[in-house]
């Protein structure tokens, strides 16, 4: 076991702050123990945390009094390591992918580099709306001095824009739309760019949202009325429409149906948005007789060898001061539930809302 000599909280008993949800609507600030270290896994201390869109689901909709912590967008620097640990150093400024970081790395899945399919997975290891967070070695990435501890924490859903926009793929010279422009539907519109799609247009609910979109390349924000949206679309492809629409809102709209209408003959449409269960609002009879080819992504892995992390950290690190755009709030962690009220509340020009410890 190798640990810094700042680290204070191996004396017995030892406790540290997190953000507990205390209830629906309700976030609080209380002391868990710290992380065990374990063979094999790394203790990071926390620098930068996002709230995702999961959390807010939780938030909510679920009467929850936790005890463990939420959070997997994450930065810190690795304070201490287990035990069998050997590609990650203390004092190296990392982000974690907590998919990897709690899979087993032995099933078939894992082998297959989609741990988000691992058949035992290793619960619980605690989230990152804490002081300290512990991972399996695995799930950790170094990042370079260009990408500093926002933008770290934003390598999450940047890898969930670059997984979904690698499942299709993009061709160079394409034409794209966006449908919701909050944290995925940005890291979608950046990964879509970066891949050299030569329009992509953006539907976009909130000022705030259109006003990223716009910062971060998009080609221009459609009109909420859709019969003029999908009409600006088909003006500027010929007639033929788009060769790809990625879905980014999810919910129980009707955004999936309204991806398919974008997309020309044999085109593609990339579903990122978590619908409902239940969710049954699409008419199929039209993307069918188009042959479109649906693409359902779950999160991020390694596609050709090469994981989406490790693409996203690239992608920030050459376009970091154009992606910190989706950035909107950073608070302390202690202001916790005043966090979570500005990400819930779209009317504060909230799109991603971090905390810093």
């Amino acid at each position: 076991m190798t640990s810094t000599n700042a680290l204070e909280h191996r004396t017995e008993g030892a406790s540290m702050r997190a953000g507990l949800q205390d209830g629906v609507r309700a976030m609080k600030v209380g002391r868990i123990p710290v992380p065990e270290l374990l063979p094999g896994t790394v203790i990071v201390k926390v620098a930068s945390v996002g709230i995702c869109g999961s959390d807010l689901h939780a938030y909510r909709n679920v009467d929850v009094h936790q005890s463990v912590p939420n959070g997997h967008e994450l930065s810190g620097t690795v304070v201490e390591i287990g035990e069998g640990v050997t590609s990650v150093r203390v004092g190296q400024r990392v982000t974690i992918d907590m998919v990897m970081g709690t899979a087993c790395g032995k099933c078939e899945y894992c082998k297959l580099g989609t741990p988000i399919h691992c058949r035992a997975r290793e619960f619980p290891f605690g989230g990152g709306f804490a002081e300290y967070v512990r991972t399996k070695e695995s799930g950790v990435f170094p990042l370079p001095d260009a990408v500093d501890d926002q933008l770290g924490a934003i390598v999450e859903p940047v890898a969930v824009g670059i997984h979904g926009c690698r499942k299709m793929p993009i061709a160079r010279g394409s034409v794209g739309v966006v449908i919701g422009a909050g944290t995925i539907g940005l890291a979608a519109l950046a990964a879509a760019v970066d891949a050299g799609s030569e329009n992509v247009y953006v539907v976009a609910r909130h000022a705030a949202q259109a006003r990223a979109a716009l910062a971060m390349g998009a080609t221009a924000i459609l009109p909420a009325d859709r019969a003029e949206a999908l009409a600006m679309v088909e003006q500027a492809t010929g007639g033929l429409g788009a060769h790809y629409a990625i879905e980014a809102v999810g919910g129980t709209a009707d955004t999936f149906d309204f991806a398919c209408q974008f997309v020309r003959p044999l085109g593609h449409v990339c579903v990122l948005g978590a619908f409902d269960h239940g969710f049954r609002n699409i008419e199929i009879i039209k993307p069918h007789i188009k042959e479109l080819t649906i693409h359902l992504p779950n999160c991020y892995g390694y596609i050709d060898g090469q994981h989406d992390f490790a693409l996203a950290i690239d992608l920030l690190a050459r376009k970091g001061d154009t992606l910190r755009a989706m950035i909107t709030h950073d608070l302390s962690l202690d202001d916790v539930d005043e966090a979570f009220r500005l990400a819930s509340d779209k009317s504060s020009d909230s799109i991603k809302v971090q905390m810093h410890t």
